[in-house]
């Protein structure tokens, strides 16, 4: 399979709040982030294709804004989440 990624993706270790419309919210983790998007490894609920979620990291020194994303891809481990505008 071919690579399509158009960003650079960095290692980032973080956890996230997810809100989504119909499991409501829950902690996951991040795997890696770009200027596109970011990787959430599985967590206590299922993503599918297309779902419009919103995500903010925690654990910061200040409360971090939520923001828009999509499912875009998913695999064994975790959903790709592209930001949405």
């Amino acid at each position: 399979m071919k690579d399509r990624r158009q960003f650079l993706r960095t290692r980032f270790g973080s956890r996230v709040q997810v809100r989504h419309p119909e499991h409501g919210i829950a902690v996951f983790h991040i795997a890696d982030v770009s200027d596109g998007g970011l990787y959430l490894l599985n967590g206590p609920f299922d993503f599918a294709m297309g779902d419009r979620i919103t995500v903010r990291v925690l654990d910061l020194p200040e409360q971090a804004p939520e923001v828009a994303v999509m499912v875009v891809r998913r695999d064994a481990g975790g959903v790709g989440l592209q930001f949405a505008d």
